[in-house]
């Protein structure tokens, strides 16, 4: 039997916290491979809770915010794209004396899958790699994931990967096994009959689940709809059954649904009815922003029933005119009635907050500044989310069509966290600093009453 080792590489960056993440096309690859007859194993380098960490660094990590905490970090070398910026460079996730470790121990392996996420992380891929054919020589490594998607070139041309398959779905699989010479039948109807494979993990202190794949909004700033091409559903009777199956089998307390267009699907109302009849031990979040024009009735009666305890709504902006260039998918009046529904049903700040987009071209500081101050007068907890241009999105086209941004950065430097340093057509460090210290306070206000 073929056995194809699947990487979650660390994170490389200025900062990271462990959102609810878990890398969930990864475990449909495994579940997906499995199913072909294909032997799998896992090295997750941002699993907080694997033994050998703990052991291996001395720390316990323990859970903060429902499931969510910090990962364990190191200060590394800078790239030198960013010498000059006065931010500490760290590697989040495993030690790399920790992954040698693992490969180690593992049987003899055929091939190795790696993902990426963020093109900004792009340095913790290569890094990741290096170590893995070092130490599993003469086996192949094909990359895959968002990164590998957005800038496929940059990927094969840096990531140190024999082979990058862009793409997402059964696409970029097929391709990679027929590069391997592993000719296999693959199941073409995943998402509907196949689960996430979570029996790599030793402990769950959460999961991720998902109801659908892609996105039928065109938003100028998010390639979310691009990567997928078609907007797809998943049937509610298996996402209740693999939700089941996490609470009552692997003892998870903490469930995120990291869809991109969670309400737009017609049969997530039926999942919300199927969980709440099931009365599980267990409580749900919404990390993604809600798209509040959605949001109705009988979703946020549903949402409490459920034990529903993050909700994250998109706001974006309350400029009108940003709004439309953006998407035009939620307006002022939208957010009000969806926050008012939520109130009803007995949320509040300590449940319901807004991401705020700043850094979109052509907002101001009193723009963000109202859009915070709507939030407050609206009892929700703000949430400021700065900008990242995206390789291959409409803004990233206008952006650097225009020269505002050159098309050949090193894309760690579109991080939102480094971005407000250099570039000149944004808001100001100092701007930035000042909103997020705004919110903060309001969110302490809201949320200790």
């Amino acid at each position: 039997m073929k056995r194809i080792l699947l990487v979650n590489p660390w994170i490389e960056d200025v900062a990271a916290y462990d959102y609810w993440l878990k890398p969930i096309g990864l475990l449909y690859i495994s579940a997906i491979l499995r199913n072909a007859g294909i032997e799998t194993h896992l090295v997750d380098c941002l699993d907080r809770h694997d033994p050998e960490l703990a052991n291996h660094t001395g720390h316990l990590f323990v859970d903060r915010y429902y499931g969510t905490g910090k990962f364990y970090s190191e200060v590394i070398s800078k790239p030198e794209c960013m010498k000059w910026i006065p931010r500490r460079f760290k590697r989040y996730g495993f030690p790399p004396e920790l992954l040698r470790k693992k490969l180690r121990k593992l049987p003899e392996i055929d091939a190795v899958f790696v993902t990426s996420i963020m093109t900004y992380w792009h340095y913790g891929v290569s890094d990741c790699i290096s170590v893995i054919r070092d130490e599993i020589q003469g086996v192949p490594i094909v990359l895959g994931g968002i990164y590998a998607s957005l800038i496929p070139d940059h990927a094969q041309r840096y990531s140190g990967a024999d082979a990058v398959f862009p793409g997402m779905g059964i696409t970029p699989i097929k391709r990679a096994l027929q590069y391997l010479g592993m000719n296999r039948k693959i199941e073409e109807n995943w998402f509907r009959f196949l689960k996430p494979d979570y029996d790599h993990y030793e402990r769950l202190s959460h999961a991720v689940v998902i109801t659908s794949t892609g996105c039928p909004f065109r938003c100028s700033y998010c390639a979310g709809w691009s990567l997928w091409g078609s907007f797809n559903q998943c049937d509610v009777t298996h996402t209740v059954d693999i939700i089941k199956e996490l609470v009552e089998e692997r003892n998870v307390k903490d469930i995120a649904f990291f869809d991109d267009a969670l309400l737009i699907n017609p049969g997530f109302k039926d999942l919300l009815d199927m969980l709440a009849r099931e009365d599980l031990d267990a409580r749900f979040h919404l990390p993604n922003g809600v798209h509040t024009r959605l949001l109705d009735e009988q979703t946020a009666r549903l949402f409490k029933q459920c034990n529903f305890k993050t909700i994250n709504l998109a706001l974006e902006t309350v400029n009108e005119d940003v709004m439309r260039k953006t998407g035009d998918k939620v307006s002022s009046t939208d957010f009000s009635r969806a926050v008012k529904l939520l109130n009803s049903q007995g949320f509040g700040p300590k449940e319901i907050s807004a991401y705020i987009i700043a850094n979109l071209p052509g907002q101001s500081f009193q723009d963000v500044k109202r859009a915070i101050e709507f939030c407050e007068d609206s009892g929700v907890v703000p949430k400021i989310n700065e900008l990242t241009p995206i390789p291959g999105t409409e803004l990233w086209k206008e952006l650097t069509a225009c020269g505002s941004i050159p098309e050949d950065i090193d894309p760690l430097m579109l991080n939102n966290s480094l971005l407000p340093y250099w570039w000149e057509d944004g808001l100001s460090l100092e701007e930035l600093q000042e909103l997020k210290s705004i919110a903060n306070v309001i969110k302490e206000q809201l949320t200790n009453v």
